[in-house]
């Protein structure tokens, strides 16, 4: 077996679909030009695409079932057909139906990249696979939003982010097709009733709640972030994507920071202090009419949240450490039920308010899950 090529191969898969995802919110104000859409509109972009993680338990048996390798063909797939009809798509109908076929490559991927690798190298190594993919991810999130802006901005067209996309996955795929498949477990299935009996946990109910609360603030600010800055400090299109590079570094430096301080703060602890920062943060965007006080402000946020969720996510998986894999897929579940709900009713309240509005949703969302957090009967 060439680890060369399987960790090659896996990194590639990972920065197309991390790039996919960086790009929407930065063109907002692109797609709603190019398609003759009102501003607030271009969040249904992100209907489709994440309804289809309601299926995310149902990808990862498929995957255990059927064979990793053989998931992550049909997502790249998937993936291809979607960014080919995104690329080409003249109709917002058209782009959203693309997005649908990205999504389930995205969700699907997601749960399967890692698995995959895992299959193959040693426990001792896994933290390294898990590095890589991480620095896919991130690597992704800093530079799609300058690579969409300033190459709609050039060509003004969405083929020319797509279709190199495409052509990476279709590369992906090529490379993908040479490496070996993984064990099967066809005994191996959705069990309805565990979903429902960890429901009745009063903790593991309340964080999934907090999952959805604290996700409200992301899904609304990031996706009208965007057009916000067009709109009150003239910003171009390269210059949005520059901001949302600058926003990145705050995810980043969030996840580094929680990497080496929560085990020695311990995770409850630290993510409600930086969920404490997230929201302080918030507040006070929309009074500055200076810009680096504004990004400056947005990274502080972003900072905060991605900090506070990945402590957040590792508290999450040692809360009931018996059935730790049916609780995160409940987890990611609740993560696409708040991104689908906020893509059908966010246009309405970017329509009511405007961002001014989107940020009071998010701040009292945000305090909501900290008073919840704090009430957890959590012990480290």
């Amino acid at each position: 077996m060439n680890s060369i090529l399987m960790f090659s191969t896996t990194f590639l898969i990972q920065i197309i679909i991390a790039i996919e995802m960086g790009v929407i919110g930065p063109l907002a104000p692109f797609l709603a030009k190019h398609f003759s859409i009102n501003e607030g509109m271009v969040m249904l972009f992100n209907l489709g695409y994440s309804a289809v993680g309601f299926l995310v338990p149902y990808l990862g048996v498929f995957a255990d079932k059927y064979g990793k390798k053989k998931s992550l063909v049909i997502s790249l797939i998937l993936f291809i057909i979607g960014s080919t009809i995104g690329g080409f798509a003249r109709s917002s109908y058209i782009f959203a139906f693309a997005r649908i076929f990205i999504g389930f490559a995205y969700f699907s991927i997601s749960g399967t990249n890692l698995s995959y690798i895992s299959e193959f190298i040693s426990y001792e190594n896994r933290g390294k696979a898990s590095g890589l993919l991480r620095t896919a991810f991130g690597s992704a999130i800093l530079f799609s939003p300058i690579y969409a802006t300033y190459l709609v901005s050039k060509y003004n067209n969405l083929a020319i982010i797509y279709i190199p996309l495409a052509i990476v996955g279709t590369l992906s795929l090529i490379l993908l097709i040479n490496l070996p498949e993984t064990k099967k477990s066809h005994d191996v299935k959705v069990d309805k009733k565990e979903f429902l009996s960890l429901l009745k946990n009063p903790i593991a109910k309340k964080m999934l709640l907090t999952v959805f609360l604290l996700l409200t603030a992301p899904s609304l600010i990031l996706n009208y972030l965007s057009i916000y800055l067009s709109n009150n400090f003239n910003l171009s299109q390269v210059n949005i994507g520059i901001a949302y590079t600058f926003i990145a570094l705050g995810t980043i430096a969030g996840i580094l920071f929680s990497a080496i301080f929560s085990d020695k703060l311990g995770k409850y602890k630290l993510s409600k202090g930086l969920f404490v920062l997230m929201v302080l943060a918030i507040i006070p965007i929309t009074y500055f009419s200076s810009l680096p006080l504004v990004l400056s402000f947005v990274t502080l946020f972003s900072f905060g949240l991605d900090g506070g969720w990945t402590s957040y996510q590792a508290l999450a998986s040692e809360i009931i450490p018996e059935k730790r894999g049916t609780f995160m897929s409940l987890f990611y579940t609740v993560n696409a039920l708040t991104i689908t709900f906020y893509s059908i009713i966010g246009p309405l309240i970017y329509t009511l308010g405007g961002f001014k509005l989107v940020l009071s949703i998010a701040a009292i969302s945000s305090i909501l899950a900290i008073i919840i957090i704090s009430k957890l009967d959590i012990k480290e």
